[in-house]
Order: structure tokens, then C-alpha cells, then sequence
């Protein structure tokens, strides 16, 4: 595994924000008990050095439901040589998933002339929370255009396991950033919060 050392400036001012946001208050004003309290420690504690490596996958079969409530076939739409863009979040998460969707919108941004730039989707880890419309409320919040996949329980569990991003329960979800570039076999795994333009040039240096 190859460890990279990423600038954490912005990625460090975006969570601070959302953490001082996000705190719980009860109606007197007083702070109330969070329940995000573990996971909020993590996100706000030093950051360790993301981890990059190359990867390769077996997409199950299955099928979930997109933030239309459609059917939509994983394997199908992570098609062998598809460029794609991958996160995996849960949308009452108020610490590192708020960061991950707004740069994977900064990704999407800084790739938009690119004649080869992925398809972007974002894997809920709560299914039994989030609901299509949970996530398209969600979507319509950052703006964010792209696929948002939910699904049965034990199929997304079986997704998060075939990408190795099963952490046990929400409560112990970690940043994970899948990348593949065109016609890849394999996959660019970036564990740890990084900025959109590590990604990108991430993006850019394997597509070359």
C-alpha cells in the first residue's frame, strides 16, 4: 500500500464548519447529548495521512434504488472500464459526510470538461434511515447531481463488503473515496478526507 501525505488546509476549514454547525442544543440553550458524539471525535481529531492504493473489486449483483426510487442494477451501472467516482455516506451524519459530498461537488466541478469524467455515486451506509427520498432531499441540499443509491439492508451490507468499507455500523464510518479512471481493472482508494484538487490530480495522474 502506497501512503500519500495530502494538505489538510481545506478539508480542516470545511469540517470545522460543519462541526461548529452542527452542534446539539437543547431548548434552554445548554448543549444536549449527541449521539454523533463518537463519530464528531473522530472527524475532529488530528488527521492521519491518507492512504492511496490500488485495488481491485468484484461488484456484486445486486440491485438497490436510486434517489428516484428507481431500480438500479450495481453491476450494471459500474460497468468493467466505466470512469467512476465513489463515496460512501449516510445523510444524519453531521461531521465527515458533509465534507465528502461537497467535494466530491468540487470534483465534479473541476472535471466537468473532461472528456472522460466519471460517473459519480454516493452509497448510503444507513438504508434503513435513508430512503430515496431522504436522499434526494438530501441531494437537492448540496446540489448535488449525481446518483444516490440506498437499498435493502443486507445488499448494501454485501456492497460495503465487496469494497471493503464495512466498519461494523454508521457510527464507525470512515472517509473512503473510490476512483476509477477509463478502462481500469482497477480502482484508486483514498482512505482519510482529502481536498477536491488531491483528488483531481489523483484523477489526472492515473488517467495518464
Amino acid at each position: 500500500m502506497r501512503i500519500a501525505r495530502f494538505s489538510w488546509g481545506p478539508v480542516a476549514a470545511m469540517l470545522v464548519v460543519s462541526l461548529a454547525a452542527s452542534a446539539t442544543e437543547e431548548p434552554d440553550g445548554t448543549q444536549g447529548a449527541d449521539p454523533h458524539a463518537h463519530h464528531r471525535a473522530a472527524a475532529a481529531a488530528p488527521p492521519s495521512p491518507a492512504q492511496v492504493a490500488r485495488r481491485g473489486y468484484d461488484v456484486p449483483d445486486v440491485t438497490l434504488s436510486d434517489e428516484n426510487g428507481r431500480g438500479v442494477r450495481l453491476r450494471e451501472l459500474m460497468a468493467s472500464g466505466r470512469p467512476l467516482a465513489v463515496n460512501f455516506i449516510f445523510t444524519s451524519c453531521t461531521s465527515i459526510c458533509p465534507v465528502m459530498t461537497t467535494t466530491m461537488l468540487q470534483v465534479q466541478r473541476a472535471l466537468a470538461g473532461d472528456p472522460d469524467q466519471p460517473t459519480y455515486v454516493s452509497i448510503s451506509i444507513d438504508p434503513q434511515y435513508d430512503s430515496a427520498q431522504v436522499l434526494k432531499s438530501y441531494a437537492e441540499k448540496y446540489g448535488a447531481e449525481w446518483t444516490f443509491l440506498t437499498g435493502a439492508p443486507a445488499d448494501v451490507v454485501t456492497v460495503l463488503r465487496a469494497f471493503d468499507a464495512y466498519r461494523g455500523g454508521k457510527m464507525n464510518h470512515a472517509a473512503l473515496t473510490l476512483l476509477r479512471v477509463p478502462n481500469a481493472t482497477e480502482w484508486i482508494r483514498v482512505e482519510g478526507l482529502v481536498s477536491a484538487g488531491e483528488l483531481t490530480r489523483l484523477w489526472h495522474d492515473a488517467s495518464t
